[in-house]
Protein backbone atom coordinates (compact mmCIF):
# COMPACT_ATOMS: atom_id res chain seq x y z
CA UNK A 1 0.00 0.00 0.00
CA UNK A 2 1.09 3.20 -0.77
CA UNK A 3 2.00 6.42 1.58
CA UNK A 4 -1.19 8.27 -0.14
CA UNK A 5 -3.53 5.48 0.33
CA UNK A 6 -3.06 4.80 3.53
CA UNK A 7 -3.00 8.83 4.46
CA UNK A 8 -6.26 8.07 2.39
CA UNK A 9 -7.46 5.42 4.47
CA UNK A 10 -6.42 7.06 7.48
CA UNK A 11 -8.48 10.03 6.73
CA UNK A 12 -11.72 7.98 6.59
CA UNK A 13 -11.02 6.54 9.70
CA UNK A 14 -10.41 9.42 11.38
CA UNK A 15 -14.05 11.18 9.37
CA UNK A 16 -15.64 7.36 10.58
CA UNK A 17 -15.14 8.55 13.86
CA UNK A 18 -16.16 12.06 13.93
CA UNK A 19 -19.61 11.39 12.60
CA UNK A 20 -20.26 8.33 15.05
CA UNK A 21 -19.43 11.32 17.58
CA UNK A 22 -22.15 14.05 16.39
CA UNK A 23 -25.30 13.99 17.69
CA UNK A 24 -28.30 12.40 15.72
CA UNK A 25 -29.96 15.94 15.28
CA UNK A 26 -26.56 16.93 13.62
CA UNK A 27 -26.34 13.79 11.57
CA UNK A 28 -29.49 14.46 9.96
CA UNK A 29 -28.98 18.14 8.84
CA UNK A 30 -25.93 17.26 7.27
CA UNK A 31 -27.79 14.56 5.59
CA UNK A 32 -30.40 17.10 4.26
CA UNK A 33 -27.78 19.97 3.29
CA UNK A 34 -26.20 16.56 1.01
CA UNK A 35 -29.49 15.78 -0.27
CA UNK A 36 -30.42 19.44 -1.02
CA UNK A 37 -26.94 19.73 -2.85
CA UNK A 38 -27.62 16.26 -5.14
CA UNK A 39 -30.64 17.26 -5.75
CA UNK A 40 -29.67 21.25 -6.88
CA UNK A 41 -26.40 19.27 -9.11
CA UNK A 42 -29.00 17.19 -10.88
CA UNK A 43 -31.61 19.79 -11.64
CA UNK A 44 -28.68 21.96 -13.48
CA UNK A 45 -28.49 20.92 -17.33
CA UNK A 46 -25.24 21.36 -19.23
CA UNK A 47 -25.44 23.73 -21.45
CA UNK A 48 -26.07 22.79 -25.25
CA UNK A 49 -22.95 22.51 -27.42
CA UNK A 50 -22.84 24.92 -30.28
CA UNK A 51 -23.77 24.34 -33.48
CA UNK A 52 -20.95 25.19 -35.89
CA UNK A 53 -23.84 25.48 -38.61
CA UNK A 54 -25.19 28.50 -37.42
CA UNK A 55 -22.17 29.87 -36.00
CA UNK A 56 -22.13 33.70 -36.88
CA UNK A 57 -18.81 33.13 -38.19
CA UNK A 58 -19.88 30.92 -41.18
CA UNK A 59 -19.96 33.01 -44.57
CA UNK A 60 -23.47 33.24 -46.12
CA UNK A 61 -23.64 32.90 -49.97
CA UNK A 62 -25.68 36.22 -49.64
CA UNK A 63 -22.59 37.98 -47.72
CA UNK A 64 -20.71 37.26 -51.53
CA UNK A 65 -22.79 38.84 -53.15
CA UNK A 66 -22.11 42.39 -51.74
Amino acid sequence: MTDLMRQLAARKVERRRQLAALPVGEKLRMLEEMVAATKAISATRPPKPANPVRASSVVRPTDCLL
